[in-house]
């Protein structure tokens, strides 16, 4: 259809009688002719995006959180200086690959506005951690952020906020270890010898009334076959099925000596226990627990095989540390034993696991580590009504996203983006819910899932990527 010539236009301003109307004079036809703009080109079309992936752009940028902490001088908060000085090494690398300085943004924990704004003092700005512009400029928030700093002196808090926005990793690494994980980073991993066409997949069965049943099916069965259907993989997949085969600690320590494979991916029961032994549990904390129900031995596992530069994602209670609070608390009925594991961890206060520090800080270190926080629930893996499973945000990362590849933090900005609309869901439910409606079970669901996504953190530099396949 042609466009016809109006005879009147409508503008979206009201006097207070009604909306504005005007005709169109004659002179209008001359005033499209002599009013276009100085360059059309470049008005109607707009340089490319950024993309993602570059880091290097300013448009996209990379940044780093510390935590501000008192007694500090003003040129240390600006320049970073305070942080231990493989840190302050990375700093200088990473602006010189840059040309400018990279931001120091800074935790301000007395601050009343601490989950609203990080400090950037270089530039004498706050920048808003929601609703800032993508970048390194002066008020902007670079799209990728390593947090260098326990969960004690930066909470996991922010870190769940940040990943509604940015690609977030985190680092507490301290003496060799730190200065064999940034050693590497700085290198590129070029002395590294994790086969990125090599993948193992683990994962423990207990039976069809167990959470290790779905997670096996939702997620670990799913990478595995869609990473032996690729061309460029295929049999180098290798998949230790507990429904099938003795998933046990020596086997994913053999397959992964065998292989040295550039991904990992676990999914099983994380340790939690016991309850009444706080030091021995915090020892194995979110240790992968095998078919056998013993937890790994990252000691055995790490005689036999380096991490070499593999990025491991481990879908297991605790596998990336604890909180001293939990986000489910008032869930479950007091005394319950879902209640008392809850509580029992949150005894642990907040800390990393030690699984995924001594991956990152070996002589060989692993790339990154994915893993929760917190719990999962089954009913956050599938659909309740349906029993369809919710996990393909998770299973696009692991394949589609890691091997193109993708950085780490970018290759889960699909299933972090996954918390806006459940928010939404909620909130709709709760409308419906105090309308009358029966969507209780529906607010739990989606609650229960929000917050599943955002305790997923990332372990490690967010710009860590696998090399490309050959």
């Amino acid at each position: 259809m042609d466009f016809e010539w109006p005879t009147t236009l409508t503008i979206n301003a009201y006097t207070g009688t009604g909306q504005a109307n005007g005709i169109v004079s004659d002179a209008a036809k001359r005033w499209v002719l002599t009013n276009a703009p100085e360059t059309v080109r470049t008005f109607l079309k707009p340089p490319p995006e950024a993309d993602p992936n570059d880091w290097h752009d300013p448009r996209v940028g990379w940044g780093l959180v510390l935590p501000e902490k008192p007694g500090q001088s003003n040129s240390d908060l600006k320049s970073g200086d305070d942080a231990p000085e493989p840190i302050r090494q990375l700093l200088k690398q990473r602006s010189q690959d840059l040309g400018f300085p990279v931001p120091v943004l800074r935790y301000r924990p007395e601050s009343e506005n601490r989950y609203r704004f990080l400090r950037n003092y270089r530039d004498e700005k706050d920048i808003a951690i929601s609703g800032s512009p993508p970048g390194v400029m002066p008020g902007c928030l670079p799209r990728y952020l390593l947090i260098f700093a326990s969960p004690t002196e930066i909470p996991w808090e922010l870190q769940y906020l940040l990943n509604a926005s940015c690609a977030v990793g985190r680092l507490a690494l301290d003496g060799q270890a730190l200065e064999n994980y940034v050693g590497a980073m700085m290198d590129d991993w070029k002395d590294t010898m994790a086969n990125p066409a090599n993948a193992v997949v683990w994962a423990t069965d207990h039976g069809p009334s167990d959470i290790t049943r779905l997670m096996r099916n939702s997620i670990a069965a799913k990478v595995y076959n869609r990473l032996a259907a690729d061309p460029q993989i295929g049999t180098n997949a290798v998949f230790v099925d507990g429904s099938s085969t003795n998933a046990s600690g020596d086997a994913l320590t053999s397959a992964l000596a065998l292989a040295s494979p550039g991904l990992v991916v676990t999914t099983s029961h994380g340790q939690t226990g016991p309850l009444d032994n706080l030091e021995l549990m915090g020892s194995q904390l979110g240790l992968p627990v095998d078919q056998n129900f013993l937890p790994i031995n990252p000691h055995n596992l790490l005689d036999k095989w380096s991490p070499n530069g593999a990025i491991w994602y481990a879908h297991a209670c605790c596998s990336a540390g604890s909180d001293s609070r939990t986000l489910f608390n008032g869930l479950v009925d007091s005394g319950s034993e879902i209640d008392r594991v809850l509580n029992g961890i949150a005894m642990l206060g907040a800390r990393i696991a030690p699984l995924p520090q001594m991956l990152l800080g070996g002589s060989k270190p692993l790339r990154a580590f994915v893993g929760h926080v917190e719990p999962t629930f089954d009913w956050t893996l599938r659909q309740p009504p349906t029993g369809q499973h919710l996990t393909d945000t998770i299973i696009t990362a692991l394949y589609e996203k890691l091997f193109q590849p993708d950085r780490i933090g970018n290759a889960f900005r699909d299933h972090y983006g996954r918390l806006g609309a459940l928010y939404v869901s909620y909130e709709a439910s709760l409308r419906a819910f105090n309308s009358g409606e029966n969507t209780r079970p529906a607010m739990l669901h989606a609650l229960l899932s929000a917050r599943d996504v955002q305790s997923m953190v990332i372990l490690g530099d967010p710009t860590a990527c696998l090399p490309a396949l050959p």
